[in-house]
């Protein structure tokens, strides 16, 4: 008779010892009645008179089944969702609601339907962080009363019908191409600024202007053509010597020697044209 009575009352110490985890809260309740909250680590619990509930304060995320939307501008769009919250105030979370998980994310979704409804869908797309952070902190403000704490709301997918996605890759290509427009006309104005400079300097050089006339020359000579007239605005001052040098191609050994005029200097255009000139009036006679 004494050993059932032992065993019965090892059994109902053994029930009343309960262990709360380090990520927990532990809430006694009373016959029926919040009684206390119980920390981390072994608690008693009298068996048939009181009951311990155990609160996880860690964070959870939970998915958000996709669901339809229409922006602001009239656009049909599919939004994928995820909602990370935890648990601040185990006696509101328990009291308050009966479930809270499935309370916040039923919340999230309304939320999320309203405010992706006074949205665009260019912004909904380009700013989606902004979004997100407005849906979340609609949320905290009506799940605190629950004694929840949203931490984020990550937009994961939107989806878009076929045809707006078709109008939205042409309007890519579309700035694209603008852009390259751009960057060809600045291009463009930097290089005629070159030229610009270019012309200023040999303009304000006699010698660098020399040199290029002598360089031109060079190049036409060496590509086996053997006369050149220049129409200079000026008269080339070069010494002959430097002249029949520059003009003179290794390559094709062909030199073209330059027409003298009164002074033993190169004949300019002006002076060779008055020259065939006068010399054909000649022949007429």
């Amino acid at each position: 008779m004494l050993l059932p009575l032992l065993f019965v009352l090892l059994m109902m110490v053994m029930r009343s010892v309960r262990q709360v985890n380090q990520w927990q809260v532990g809430l006694r309740f009373t016959l029926g009645k919040y009684t206390g909250r119980m920390e981390p680590g072994i608690s008693i619990v009298l068996p048939v008179l009181q009951q311990m509930v155990l609160i996880d304060t860690r964070i959870r995320n939970r998915d958000l089944p996709a669901q339809m939307v229409i922006t602001r501008d009239n656009v049909t769009a599919m939004i994928d969702a995820v909602v990370y919250y935890k648990v601040v105030d185990p006696e509101k979370a328990t009291l308050n609601v009966e479930n809270y998980e499935t309370a916040v994310r039923d919340r999230a979704k309304v939320v999320l339907r309203d405010i992706a409804g006074e949205t665009t869908l260019d912004d909904l797309l380009q700013h989606r962080d902004e979004v997100a952070a407005k849906v979340r902190l609609a949320v905290e403000q009506f799940v605190a009363q629950w004694g929840l704490h949203v931490e984020l709301i990550a937009l994961q997918d939107i989806q878009l019908p076929q045809m707006m996605q078709e109008v939205i890759a042409k309007k890519a290509i579309a700035e694209r191409e603008r852009q390259f427009v751009i960057i060809k006309s600045q291009a463009d104005v930097e290089s005629a600024k070159n030229f610009a400079e270019a012309a200023r300097i040999l303009t304000e050089s006699p010698g660098a202007m020399e040199l290029r006339r002598l360089e031109a020359l060079q190049t036409l000579t060496g590509s086996g053509v053997s006369k050149v007239i220049f129409d200079l605005a000026r008269p080339t001052e070069v010494h002959p010597a430097a002249m029949a040098a520059a003009m003179m191609d290794d390559r094709t050994n062909v030199r073209v020697e330059p027409t003298l005029n009164a002074e033993g200097r190169p004949q300019t255009s002006r002076e060779e044209m008055t020259a065939q000139s006068e010399s054909m009036r000649r022949g007429g006679r």
